[in-house]
């Protein structure tokens, strides 16, 4: 019987080794930490979140305004911020009382809001206090 050499299914091919000569000629790159990035790609990654704080900023100034011609004169001092995201309208008030008239000033006012602003879907009150000076 001729000897036949027996090849393994799980053989695996060796990779090619490459010399320090073939490597030679190629220009050395500096080697970066993994985390560090380059002032292009971190502006680039900050565009998107300075233009969505841009844009809630003009949001808030558009409703700032608004709800102080719309509310009873006692109320526009107790609010402490206005966010709007997604079709929901949130109103911030500096406590739960003040949380409880505003919910009720706005559920009167709610048609008017949606006529100003047609994408809005929900309007919400909570609180956030003010900072302690």
């Amino acid at each position: 019987m001729p000897n036949k050499r027996r090849q393994h299914k799980r053989s695996i091919p060796k990779p090619a080794s490459r010399s320090l000569r073939t490597r030679s000629h190629l220009p050395s790159q500096p080697s970066r930490p993994s985390g560090a990035h380059s002032v292009k790609d971190l502006l680039g990654r900050a565009v998107p979140f300075l233009s969505q704080a841009a844009d809630q900023t003009a949001r808030q100034a558009f409703w700032r305004p608004w709800l102080e011609a719309h509310l009873p004169p006692e109320l526009p001092p107790r609010i402490t911020g206005i966010t709007e995201r997604d079709g929901n309208l949130v109103v911030f008030a500096d406590s739960p009382a003040w949380s409880a008239r505003l919910r009720y000033a706005l559920q009167e006012l709610t048609v008017q809001i949606r006529e100003s602003q047609p994408d809005i879907k929900e309007v919400t009150v909570r609180v956030m206090p003010r900072p302690a000076k």
